[in-house]
């Protein structure tokens, strides 16, 4: 499954948060998007990943005062709280076809301490226990095989987890190897190095195959394929193809900076863009690296795609206003 990322502190709704909203145009709904709903408040939420049967998931704030969020699955126009491990928050990154969720929640009530979780239909949410002192999931492949970080004596370790035995990731000599994502065929999509920026690489039974690229690997498709986004001066985006070759995304309209979260198995790219004035917008690049501003909620509005399935849809968030506290889960449809 095409699988994220990252910390949620680094996603587009941190960008967006940070900087002041300009005024709302004119309200227009784009012709290719839906929201998804929200916890039962009126604010707010983020799609984070799909799978191939349209199942989403991801956050929604349940208590604004307080800041909290709960994970949640999104499934034939309905959004189900997923709860926490006990604390006030959880938040889903990623989804397999079978419907499992993976993420991380804190333990107790004020506590900013996480551990990684596996949430299964009819089962629930389960601390996966790994190592350490804080831990979360980044990715999950249809056998149930689980990646993503956890902090050990004040450093982060990759890990892989598979029918409750936790595995170290490392690259060659012991070095760092962060996934972010994990295929159907176990193969593993990350970056190498100590310090951001990295080199994005694959991990699969040992083996670490090395882009050489500067930057940081953001998602992998069942196909091997990698998206990922420069750490350098260029400020840009690529796919690392399988067969080793590298596809340098084109920057959309009026961009400055633009990142990936997503690829599928056509080498469709998801992603977003920012400009000189701080706007932000989602991008859909085709396999051909051609980007594509996704519409908003309004003519104009702020937005940022996270995942996208096998049929191209396209996941993430959208402002319904120009409050920075009214943005909403939503899915693009081709």
């Amino acid at each position: 499954m095409r699988t994220v990322r990252r910390v949620l502190s680094g996603s587009v709704t941190a960008l967006v948060l940070a900087v002041s909203l300009p005024a709302v145009a004119a309200a227009a709904a784009g012709p290719h998007i839906v929201t998804l709903g929200t916890l039962g408040g009126s604010c707010c939420s983020e799609a984070m990943a799909i799978n191939d049967d349209g199942v989403v998931t991801g956050y929604a704030m349940i208590d604004v005062a307080r800041n909290t969020h709960h994970a949640f699955r999104w499934k034939g126009g309905v959004m189900t709280d997923l709860g926490t491990l006990g604390g006030d928050r959880s938040f889903a990154t990623a989804i397999n076809d079978n419907g499992w969720i993976v993420g991380y929640s804190e333990l107790t009530p004020g506590d900013l301490v996480t551990h990684a979780f596996l949430w299964r239909p009819g089962i629930g949410m389960t601390d996966l226990g790994l190592p350490g002192s804080a831990s979360l999931a980044t990715g999950i492949s249809d056998s149930g095989v689980i990646v993503g970080h956890y902090l050990l004596d004040g450093d982060f370790h990759g890990f892989r987890w598979a029918a409750g035995v936790t595995t170290t990731i490392t690259g060659p000599d012991g070095a760092r190897f962060m996934p972010a994502g994990i295929n159907k065929y176990g193969k593993l999509g990350g970056t190498l190095g100590t310090t951001p920026p990295g080199d994005p690489a694959t991990w699969k039974n040992g083996q670490v195959v090395a882009s050489g690229l500067i930057g940081n690997a953001t998602a992998i498709n069942d196909n091997g394929d990698v998206s990922g986004t420069y750490g350098d001066s260029r400020q840009g985006a690529f796919v690392w193809r399988a067969d080793g070759t590298v596809l340098h995304l084109s920057m959309p309209a009026g961009g400055e900076q633009a990142l990936t979260t997503g690829i599928n198995e056509s080498r469709h790219t998801v992603g977003s863009r920012s400009a000189v004035d701080g706007s932000t917008r989602a991008v859909y690049w085709s396999e051909f690296g051609t980007p594509r501003l996704l519409p908003g909620l309004w003519a104009g509005g702020w937005s940022g795609a996270q995942d996208v399935n096998r049929l191209g849809q396209t996941v993430g968030m959208a402002y319904r206003t120009g409050s920075a506290y009214d943005y909403v889960a939503v899915m693009w449809t081709r």
